[in-house]
């Protein structure tokens, strides 16, 4: 559909009239005619720079452009995503690490990250405007491993970064992706990894209990017009569950963003405890666990999203 590859395009960079015509293979009246019907939803925003070149670019208070990371743990921002699809236009990027998907939040080129949240602190540290607006999820994480020391794979500043430091006898070893990591475990250059689902699942490794936050969702900022739309819909989520056929199709689509069986991701999904809730003590416990400075803006890095007493 000519309208859905104009949006594509746009969620890349802004571009002319003349360069979408050029780059879609169409007609000058068609493209036309599909730009002036988005104008008018409100989506993008056209700019005549000279008397015969007009800028079109996505209007982002309209649109969203969200982050994950390759993890089930982001089911409910996906199903609310495409609950949302004819209201809202988006584009859904998956990242291999978190500091790789916060670093496109700073920079603008994102208005929502899933993340871990000691990252996500870690970038308010540098940038006060990055700010958690919901929790996601607690579990959905263990330990693979053919020896009782050794060497152990993580991510770098993620909760299975704090989880791997509790295991005496390993030497930490950082990787950027889970693909590096489960690489790596398999060649025997690691002798254990700290992973998150489905991967742990696939692997037949050993859940280890909820210990707090995992992840959460950040913005810059304050929420615009869709992100709180989308941030209304994402707490109904949760708060209702997803069950039945809604489950079946949902593991369909986080099948396709992550790479993997929908029956994997279906099995998953019950390792974790998802909530929109965020601990402050659970925060500043892992604030402590990686000699992060605990700073008296704690309280105003959470003001955003709901917080939870433990």
């Amino acid at each position: 559909m000519l309208r859905d590859e104009v949006l594509d395009l746009l969620f890349e960079e802004e571009l002319t009239q003349k360069e979408l015509t050029s780059k879609l293979n169409s007609s000058r009246s068609r493209i036309s005619e599909v730009l002036s019907r988005l104008e008018k939803q409100g989506f993008i925003v056209r700019r005549k720079v000279s008397q015969r070149t007009v800028v079109v670019s996505l209007n982002h208070s309209r649109t969203l452009r969200v982050g994950i990371l390759r993890s089930t743990e982001y089911v409910h921002v996906v199903s609310t995503l495409h609950g949302l699809e004819k209201k809202i236009p988006f584009r859904l990027k998956v990242y291999d690490n978190s500091l790789e998907a916060l670093k496109e939040l700073m920079t603008g080129k994102e208005d929502i990250i899933a993340s871990p949240l000691i990252s996500g602190y870690f970038f308010f540290l540098i940038d006060k405007f990055i700010r958690p607006i919901a929790g996601v999820a607690t579990g959905g994480a263990g330990l693979i491993k053919r020896k009782n020391h050794g060497r152990i794979g993580t991510t770098p500043l993620s909760r299975m970064d704090k989880d791997s430091r509790e295991f005496r006898g390993y030497e930490q070893v950082y990787y950027k992706s889970i693909e590096d990591i489960l690489s790596a475990y398999r060649k025997g250059e690691i002798d254990a990894a700290q992973i998150w689902e489905p991967f742990l699942s696939m692997n037949e490794g050993i859940n280890s209990p909820p210990k707090g936050t995992c992840c959460c969702l950040f913005t810059k900022g304050k929420p615009n017009r869709s992100t709180s739309q989308f941030l209304e819909r994402y707490i109904d989520s949760v708060e209702n569950g997803i069950s039945g056929a809604r489950r079946l199709e949902v593991s369909g689509l986080m099948s396709d963003v992550l790479g993997v069986r929908a029956s994997a991701v279906n099995k998953s999904i019950d390792s974790y405890l998802f909530t929109t809730l965020i601990s402050e003590k659970d925060l500043e416990n892992q604030i402590a666990s990686f000699g992060l400075p605990l700073v008296k803006e704690v309280e105003s890095f959470l003001e955003g999203c709901s917080k939870v007493s433990v």
